[in-house]
């Protein structure tokens, strides 16, 4: 499972989570039928575990200035933790899926929901929130250098 994203993939994928919360199935297929790209049910489950990750890790206090010996103990605290097992196992449910889509836009789509729900389990995020964040997560790629 490659779970390495462009800032290009990130975008794509951002893009087709708000057509998911958007109901805008023009967008997704606009997005799903990108030549050359990886298949957006794959992306998106990349993109989840990525996402997903991030969330576990930043939920258990882990951050750029958590030192060495801390971090080792907080990520055997992930590894353990039932929640973050679930967190694991759903990702790997994403990564399967789309593996047997292809390149469908449904099941881009489905694969979308889970993610977003996923989200709002740690957020308690809305569709106007969701909105929000996706918007942020992708200030936050364009403004990488």
């Amino acid at each position: 499972m490659d779970t390495e994203l462009t800032d290009d993939e990130h975008l794509r994928a951002l893009a087709a989570l708000e057509a998911v919360v958007e109901n805008n199935d023009d967008a997704l297929a606009v997005l799903a039928a990108a030549p050359g790209e990886r298949p957006l049910p794959a992306l998106l489950a990349a993109y989840g575990q990525h996402t997903l990750h991030r969330i576990l890790i930043s939920a258990f206090g882990i951050d750029a200035t958590t030192d060495y010996d801390k971090t080792g103990r907080l990520v055997a605290e992930i590894n353990s933790d039932p929640m973050a097992r679930i967190v694991f196992l759903l990702t790997d449910a994403l990564h399967n899926q789309a593996e047997l889509a292809g390149d469908d836009p449904a099941t881009a789509k489905r694969i979308a929901r889970s993610i977003l729900l996923a989200i709002n389990a740690f957020t308690d995020a809305d569709n106007h929130d969701a909105l929000t964040l996706l918007r942020a997560l992708r200030n936050e790629i364009l403004q990488v250098d």
